[in-house]
């Protein structure tokens, strides 16, 4: 018996604004530890948050990049759970109504045209910064609050090799879309990994496995290439795999169970009563819609099509001076 993989991804971006997304605190790498924070995005008693607009910009002109629907109507949610990098121990984000809908990106693999379809790209807030040492724990909240656009994608992956190109896709396209910087070093992209296995063939779904917190591309490409033959192995055994959170050890080239997986009504969402819904007029989308630049498969397309450029150099460049 043949058995394939199926795998959807999460990928976190930092969005490219001066400041935090409820407050007027820095959104700044390197600083001293809790030094760009205040009331608000330590969630202190009687604080309110103020929506940054800029963020709400960089959304929807994500959106359009991905070629997504901009609904008139979107909301923040609360996402209660305790973590102690999280101050308020809930995070402001969207649910059930968020400022982009659908998408798709293409992207070439294998010499032929991919597409990965995108679910939502929705907006909300990043978390502190724990750090672990020998007896000890310290939290900076220098990253609490920053704004984070969550990225998520159907589950049209189907190998390690293909989730590895399209986050390079992807990050092609929110750096030349200036809706991020996307140093992987400095943390401004971050993936959840969601991966399940069954027989060819079969439509049903297998026991979704989620991997947490992966910080580099590299990285989901290694522990795809260790989860899918484990859940294989499970399942060729007999055993039955049941929906979880791992994590991964990239040290060691596994994955580790963390706990059972949470659903969305573990995190008792409701709407953010500090919030007022976003209704954007038809004048404010459209002005964000002039920000949209030509993509970089597309600039390649015109490349090869007015100048004759051959594909190999008629790419972009990537931050390391090499083509893409």
């Amino acid at each position: 018996m043949e058995y394939e993989a199926v795998i959807g991804l999460e990928t976190h971006v930092q969005l490219k604004t001066k400041s935090k997304m409820w407050c007027g605190c820095a959104n700044a790498f390197g600083a001293p530890p809790n030094t760009n924070v205040c009331p608000v995005c330590l969630g202190l008693p009687g604080v309110l948050p103020v929506a940054n607009e800029e963020a709400l910009r960089l959304t929807v002109l994500t959106g359009f990049l991905l070629g997504s629907a901009i609904p008139r109507y979107a909301k923040f949610d609360r996402k209660n759970y305790f973590y102690p990098d999280m101050p308020k121990n809930y995070q402001l984000t969207q649910y059930d109504k968020p400022s982009t809908q659908g998408g798709l990106v293409e992207f070439e693999f294998e010499g032929g045209l991919a597409h990965v379809r995108i679910t939502r790209a929705h907006l909300e807030e990043d978390v502190g910064k724990s750090f672990h040492f020998d007896r000890q724990s310290g939290l900076d909240f220098n990253r609490a609050g920053v704004p984070l656009l969550e990225i998520v994608s159907e589950p049209d992956l189907t190998s390690p090799e293909m989730a590895f190109a399209y986050l390079n896709a992807l990050k092609d396209i929110l750096s030349y879309g200036g809706i991020s910087d996307c140093d992987m070093e400095k943390g401004m992209v971050r993936c959840d990994v969601n991966v399940s296995v069954r027989l060819k063939g079969e439509k049903t779904l297998g026991a979704k496995i989620e991997i947490k917190n992966m910080n580099s591309f590299s990285g989901v490409r290694r522990a795809l290439e260790y989860e899918i033959p484990r859940q294989i192995e499970v399942v060729t055994k007999g055993g039955t795999l049941i929906q979880s959170t791992r994590r991964w050890d990239d040290d060691a080239g596994m994955t580790e169970e963390m706990r059972t997986k949470e659903h969305a009504h573990d995190y008792r969402y409701f709407p953010c009563p500090d919030l007022m819904p976003l209704m954007p007029e038809e004048e404010w989308i459209a002005a964000v819609k002039q920000r949209v630049v030509e993509l970089p498969r597309a600039r390649k397309q015109r490349f090869m099509r007015d100048y004759q450029l051959p594909a190999g150099i008629s790419g972009i460049r990537s931050g390391h001076g090499k083509y893409r």
